[in-house]
């Protein structure tokens, strides 16, 4: 009967130690899988990081090139500005000369003619000028939009590479448990 139940134990030993041995490898398995998600997931955080900085750098480059457009488009506006203000008040000139006659000559049509293609330049002008503005207004916005996704971007792979992945250097306990 002694030996009955001492090989009855060694069973129970052998099973013990297989299903901790079991267990100690399903912890370790799924540990790998952990640490691997987390690799997964920090490359792919960091290509899009990657893809965030490039469009925040295209994004720059469009807002410098458009604050350069705005720039050329009020220097036109002012350009034109002058030369309307002299059509004008020859106009106004002609139009309250004293002793002479009110007439529709060639040279007042002509006068007319000049200051509403001027008038219609820089109405064009500041139409365009509206329409950049607004465009350059968007681009802040998403430029503000791309540089707050950067930092949680940034924030997120700190946390992932360094805090977490730091933690997770070395498996916790031995893969083969004796006692």
């Amino acid at each position: 009967r002694s030996q009955s139940e001492r090989a009855k134990l060694s069973q129970l030993r052998s099973d013990a130690d297989t299903m901790v041995n079991a267990i100690a490898t399903a912890v370790w398995d799924h540990w790998s899988n952990t640490n691997n998600a987390f690799d997964r997931r920090s490359q792919e955080m960091a290509e899009s990081k990657n893809k965030i900085q490039l469009h925040l750098h295209k994004t720059q480059q469009e807002l410098f090139d458009l604050e350069k457009h705005i720039f050329l488009l009020q220097k036109a506006i002012q350009d034109k500005s002058n030369p309307l203000k002299v059509a004008q008040t020859r106009m106004e000139a002609r139009s309250h000369r004293t002793g002479v006659e009110l007439c529709k000559d060639y040279a007042q049509m002509r006068l007319t003619q000049e200051v509403h293609e001027l008038k219609d330049t820089v109405n064009n002008l500041h139409h365009k000028l509206q329409e950049a503005e607004a465009q350059h207004q968007s681009l802040l916005k998403t430029r503000a939009s791309l540089e707050s996704d950067l930092r949680n971007k940034v924030n997120a792979l700190f946390i992932d590479r360094e805090k977490c992945m730091g933690l997770r250097r070395a498996f916790p306990v031995n893969n083969m448990i004796k006692y």
